[in-house]
């Protein structure tokens, strides 16, 4: 029988072995798992991390096993926001040559719920959501932006008969005179805060109704969310536009997040998404997405009047991402 001494050679490059010999470690490893449900996570994890590392030593004949991805429904209609995120994980899966099937969960889950799932390992297997330090205490970061920044420029949702208002702000002592909305749970609810601005927090699909009903004065979303989000509600909400003036601005994206245990799904994404900038196929996909440049023809980044605003939520690890993976104005 192949030992974990034999494994450990054969991922340190110390010993050579034939594609026959990596495919049965792979097959051992995985009835291994198969037969130990009721061991300890770090077990599990352990099995994980050893099929991972012998798919990315043979990456284009070992595959890993069959992906069956969760990811949570953050809002009771079709989430549009989520068609870039999951054409990166189909680029980034193709280029790990690993086979994947992808589905949402059955409930709606606020941003909280859904981590607690995704770290328990229950309903859920992979998330992507803004990165944050507390986040990646209890999780598994893909520590790579989705959206190359993106998400950290934020338009504002308002009334379409208040532009006039906003039109006279230009400093974040202005704004702090009116009232923005947040979801529950969300990083960027305490960077505003932090920043001095009055923030209410809802729920997701609660934001969009309390914005038009003036209950909050704006809701500030990321400059490729905004367009998609009011095409899809334009019927429920029809008092709502992209003000634009201003731009709040900090270092902030979405990443993939796994749970712990689930290192197998996070390298093999880690994996697939760095060949994928190196190749030049990551910047392909950006280019070509209508939704990305529509948004940013229509947001006219260049003509706004920014705000800066800093994000204390970063990890050490998040603020070393190389520059590479960032869009800059």
């Amino acid at each position: 029988m192949l030992g974990a001494l034999h494994l450990s050679h054969i991922l340190n490059g110390s010993l050579v072995v034939p594609l026959r010999t990596a495919k049965t470690l792979v097959s051992r490893l995985r009835r291994h798992a198969e037969a130990m449900p009721g061991r300890r996570p770090s077990c599990r994890a352990a099995v994980s991390v050893a099929m991972a590392a012998l798919v990315a030593v043979f990456p284009p004949l070992v595959r890993a096993e069959h992906f069956d991805i969760v990811y949570p429904r953050l809002t009771v209609i079709d989430d549009e926001r989520a068609v870039f995120a999951k054409a990166v994980l189909d680029l980034a899966m193709r280029e790990a040559h690993a086979d994947y099937t992808i589905r949402s969960s059955s409930d709606v889950m606020q941003r909280e719920r859904a981590l607690r799932e995704l770290a328990a390992g229950r309903s859920i297997n992979l998330a992507w959501v803004s990165m944050s330090a507390s986040d990646e205490a209890r999780l598994r970061p893909v520590r790579i932006p989705i959206y190359r920044g993106l998400i950290g420029y934020r338009v504002l949702l308002i009334r379409k008969d208040r532009q006039a208002e906003f039109d006279k702000i230009d400093s974040l002592d202005q704004l702090k005179a009116l009232t923005g909305g947040q979801g529950f749970g969300w990083v960027d609810t305490g960077i505003l805060r932090d920043a001095g601005l009055h923030v209410e927090t809802s729920t997701y699909d609660s934001l969009f109704p309390m914005t038009e009903a003036g209950r909050i004065d704006y809701f500030p979303r990321g400059v490729v969310e905004a367009w998609t989000e009011l095409a899809a509600r334009g019927a429920a909400n029809p008092d709502l536009v992209v003000e634009r003036h201003l731009l709040l601005a900090y270092r902030s994206d979405f990443i993939f997040y796994t749970s712990k245990y689930d290192d197998a799904l996070a390298r093999t994404i880690e994996t697939g998404l760095r060949a994928a900038y190196r190749d030049g196929s990551y910047q392909r996909l950006f280019d070509s997405q209508p939704v990305i440049q529509s948004a940013l023809e229509r947001a006219e980044l260049a003509h706004r009047t920014v705000i800066h605003l800093d994000n204390h939520y970063l990890s050490d690890a998040d603020r070393n991402i190389p520059s590479e993976y960032w869009m800059t104005n």
